[in-house]
């Protein structure tokens, strides 16, 4: 006589091919010698159509149980399958697996006692889908705790499983809770990540650390931060030092933008390096010059990465057309940028103009940007491809030419030349550091 054993559902049946009465295969001989196994759902009485399983299986195989497509009997309830007409064994409930090793009748068993399910929340989880067990249970019956396959989660924790609502019981996926005359409520509930990421600005003058808020467990992927916030080492005995890269007290170095398996708890320190031309300097611009050595308070000058206006705008703001208004500020060489801008502001006043665009420009929390002079915007054409956004148009310096023009310098052929002051050109601002 043949032998059935249930656990979590799962079917261990036999492997010989003898005679079975109670189960008729229209579509295959089961006192064949066969090597394949197949599932046949029937209907049982129901009305309705059973569903189909086409799969032929090996001996061993997993079957995964079909759910009930459209089979009803009036005034009862579908709990699932069983390998019996008379449903007198455990049922076997949709979605669950089995081992086969012969083939195998399912028969559809409905109840009229009154049924219950077991229902999911997503609790404080801030994103995902709490699962849904389409199932009903009679009293008596184990239902089978759901693993979290919607992908619940809760910014800084773990998932760590389900909390009945009636007397805060805890459970795990793939464990079973007894079905007792209710229906079972399940919350989803979350426990904090042990390990942490700290960033430390390490001796920075300038500039602020990144900010990392998650939680990590052990030989979760951490991704590092860049330096958002423009970390850099100002004016250190004649040196300035821009951010290289992140490093620990174990002399391990942590790139930007890359992944590492987290162990424990991180620490990490901003590590530097000499500015040097083509960096990106403490404002986020790019650094275009470097003089050797501090005075006056700067050794760099860094570049905007973009105009300040579109349109464009003159250099200076006329008070009666054809009234132009001698400023002085006819310095050209490197360096003398910001002292032309002061000097035009000074005389020029209110209004809106080249160089009062650039100096009331606040960047990146720095407000020091001031209108290049002619030979500095001639170092910026030199740069144009890496530094970026330039228009093949005529771009303002700080340097007067005469009362009514000023230089300016052709970002498309590099000329340089006088124009009127009224004209409208674009606008790059620069800073010292």
């Amino acid at each position: 006589m043949k032998k059935y054993f249930f656990l979590l559902f799962i079917i261990i049946v036999s492997c010989s091919n003898t005679g079975k009465d109670e189960i008729s295969l229209p579509y295959q001989d089961l006192n064949a010698t066969t090597t394949s196994c197949i599932v046949v759902y029937n209907a049982n009485g129901a009305e309705g159509n059973p569903p189909i399983d086409t799969t032929t299986y090996r001996p061993n195989d997993i079957v995964k149980v079909l759910p009930n497509t459209n089979l009803a009997m009036e005034n009862y309830s579908f709990i699932g399958w069983s390998l019996y007409s008379n449903c007198r064994a455990d049922i076997i409930k949709p979605g669950s697996t089995f081992v086969i090793t012969e083939s195998t009748m399912l028969y559809a068993c409905f109840t009229n006692d009154t049924v219950y399910q077991v229902i999911y929340f997503a609790g404080e989880a801030q994103t995902g889908l709490p699962p849904v067990d389409t199932n009903y249970y009679i009293t008596g019956e184990y239902a089978c705790i759901l693993p979290n396959s919607g992908n619940l989660q809760k910014r800084g924790y773990k998932f760590n499983g389900w909390l009945t609502m009636s007397n805060q019981m805890k459970y795990m996926p793939g464990d079973l809770v007894l079905i007792e005359n209710q229906n079972i409520e399940l919350i989803a509930q979350f426990i904090p990540k042990p390990l942490t990421v700290t960033y430390y600005a390490n001796g920075a003058t300038t500039g602020t650390v990144p900010v990392d808020n998650n939680f990590y467990e052990q030989g979760e992927l951490v991704t590092i931060a860049h330096n958002s916030g423009n970390l850099a080492i100002i004016n250190k005995d004649g040196v300035s030092y821009c951010f290289d890269f992140w490093g620990d007290s174990f002399g391990n170095t942590y790139l930007p933008g890359n992944s590492y398996p987290i162990e424990q708890s991180l620490q990490l320190y901003a590590q530097y390096r000499q500015y040097i031309v083509r960096d990106t300097g403490p404002a986020g611009g790019y650094v275009f010059y470097d003089k050797g050595y501090y005075s006056d308070g700067w050794r760099y000058l860094e570049a905007m990465r973009f105009d300040i206006s579109d349109s464009g705008i003159v250099w200076e703001q006329q008070l009666q057309a054809g009234q132009y208004r001698t400023t002085g500020a006819t310095a050209t060489q490197i360096g003398t940028g910001r002292i032309n801008t002061l000097t035009i502001l000074q005389i020029l006043g209110s209004g809106q103009y080249a160089a009062k665009l650039c100096a009331s420009m606040i960047y990146n929390n720095y407000n020091d940007w001031y209108l290049p002079s002619k030979d500095e915007l001639n170092l910026l054409f030199q740069y144009k491809s890496s530094i970026g956004n330039f228009t093949s148009y005529n771009y303002w310096s700080s340097s007067e030419y005469t009362q009514s023009r000023a230089w300016c310098q052709n970002f498309g052929t590099g000329a340089q030349s006088t124009q009127y002051k009224n004209n409208t050109y674009r606008v790059r601002a620069i800073r010292q550091f």
